[in-house]
């Protein structure tokens, strides 16, 4: 199962993103409890750090007893991911992309409607999904994708998600940070186990193994406009 752990500081959110980046992985991995990877969201003070857990009890441990001993947090949120559907990076993309967080907020009776348009919806070359998830903890469905610039994402929020039926909130951010801590070969096993039908569909000769959102992430926020202080 996939969770993400959002951590809230009292005054300084780069202690937090310190902390998360140089000590947590070390204190958090287990064979119950794995770190995916980190991000941090324009726009939202918090660091959110995807877990993958065996069972959903399991991250209370780390929780209560590592978390406890780091001062700087003042609070946490912890969201499951449920019914989560990753998509294959394509190949054929935009040269420069970000990442970005588009959070919709709904009334149960939409759940599905929206969550399976967004599923199944037909992308454009440059914005396409990363994961569709339930989410339920903060916002009601989550949605990550790339895109190539804030006016692709704007545009697409506006037009094609805003008017839906029963979507009362819908906000987006920006990723300014990332750090992965499984492998790259890691992750994309991790991502094959919640690859859409849609996903599944398309040939490997189509999309991207290579591509590592972590790795390269200043070079790619910096050729999208991010400034060398918030990396």
């Amino acid at each position: 199962m996939m969770i993400i752990v959002r951590l809230f500081p009292k005054m300084d959110l780069q202690q937090i993103w310190s902390y998360v980046e140089n000590d947590m992985v070390t204190q958090a991995t287990s064979n119950l409890v794995t770190p995916l990877y980190a991000t941090q969201t324009e726009g939202m003070m918090s660091v959110g750090v995807i877990f993958d857990v065996k069972d959903p009890d399991n991250i209370a441990e780390f929780l209560t007893e590592h978390l406890a001993k780091y001062d700087e947090i003042h609070h946490t949120k912890t969201v499951s991911l449920m019914k989560p559907i990753f998509f294959p990076i394509p190949k054929d993309k935009p040269e420069t992309l970000q990442r970005y967080v588009i959070r919709i907020y709904t009334h149960a009776r939409y759940y599905k409607d929206i969550y399976k348009y967004l599923a199944e919806y037909d992308y454009p070359f440059n914005l396409f999904p990363i994961y569709v998830a339930y989410s339920l903890g903060d916002e009601d469905i989550i949605v990550n994708v790339g895109a190539d610039s804030y006016e692709t994402v704007n545009k697409f929020v506006r037009e094609h998600i805003r008017n839906l039926n029963g979507a009362d909130t819908v906000n987006f951010y920006p990723v300014v940070k990332a750090k992965r801590f499984a492998s790259l070969q890691q992750l994309i096993k991790q991502q094959q186990k919640y690859l859409s039908e849609k996903a599944k569909e398309i040939p490997e000769t189509e999309q991207d193994k290579d591509f590592d959102w972590v790795e390269d992430f200043e070079y790619y926020a910096l050729l999208t406009g991010a400034f060398k202080r918030d990396l």
